[in-house]
């Protein structure tokens, strides 16, 4: 039993290290370039050295997953993570064989092994936790952003209707124009096309231009930075507790180990 758990105790330290989890990430790396570099035409030895690799990469793969869990000392304590559960997802999708008949369904699974690299580095997952948290405001942020988009393309088909592109014959194909004029992409000849008729227009577009792209896009950006701020925060302060209870454990410790030294030397005076 001891030896069982003196083994838990030695994974867990295995795959906490930072040079495995640079390995791993090497490992990650490679695996998505090998994807890329199949979708050349090849020679077939070069084609069979990739399959080669490939499997042993999902070998490794498995190993490592396999170490991860064993390495909880309840197994099924693994799973409670929902990092964990997606690590372990994409390590199942790995197993679809590249062989057969749906061969080019199995190398579209095994590019979203490159996303394993979230799992791996904090700093990622920090972003994606962020944008997790902050997705109830950005969602309020794009229903209002879509209210103004409605509002202009209902307008612009009222306006515009006459243009010879056909931009803004109907809604659906104004609320696609103006994700165009939003992105500036070739926004200037739509404005252009319509001051032939309406000369004033162009505040139309400014106007929409101002709303979303300057204000909206940004206010999103704000909420995403502002959230990566709060988690920085609350990591600091949970690093900063973490640092006094080992204080407090240390001078507990020291205390207790004084009191056993003077109580030896009393012992040795008696």
């Amino acid at each position: 039993m001891l030896d069982f758990k003196l083994w838990q105790e030695t994974l867990s330290e295995l795959t906490n290290n930072k040079y495995f989890e640079l390995f791993m990430m090497g490992i990650i790396i490679f695996s998505a370039m090998l994807i890329g570099i199949d979708t050349f035409n090849l020679d077939p030895v070069y084609e069979d050295i990739i399959f080669t690799l490939d499997k042993i990469i999902t070998i490794v793969f498995i190993i490592e997953i396999s170490l991860r869990i064993t390495a909880h000392k309840k197994p099924w304590h693994f799973f409670k993570d929902g990092w964990n559960i997606f690590d372990f997802i994409i390590v199942t999708i790995s197993l679809v064989p590249i062989d057969g008949n749906h061969s080019a369904v199995a190398r579209l699974l095994r590019i979203f092994r490159i996303l394993r690299l979230i799992t791996i580095m904090p700093e990622l997952k920090g972003i994606i936790n962020a944008l997790f948290k902050s997705s109830k405001s950005i969602a309020y942020v794009l229903i209002l952003m879509f209210i103004i988009f409605y509002i202009f393309a209902v307008t612009g088909t009222v306006f515009f209707e006459n243009t010879k592109s056909g931009l803004w014959v109907d809604v659906g194909t104004a609320l696609l124009t103006l994700f165009r004029v939003m992105t500036f992409e070739g926004w200037t000849e739509v404005m252009y096309e319509t001051m032939e008729i309406y000369p004033w227009s162009w505040i139309y577009y400014i106007t929409f231009i101002f709303l979303t792209t300057f204000t909206f896009l940004n206010m999103i950006i704000g909420i995403i930075v502002d959230t990566l701020n709060e988690e920085h925060k609350k990591e600091k302060k949970e690093e900063d507790a973490d640092d006094k209870r080992l204080i407090k454990e240390l001078i507990e410790q020291n205390k207790e180990l004084i009191k056993r030294i003077e109580e030896s030397d009393l012992r040795k005076i008696k």
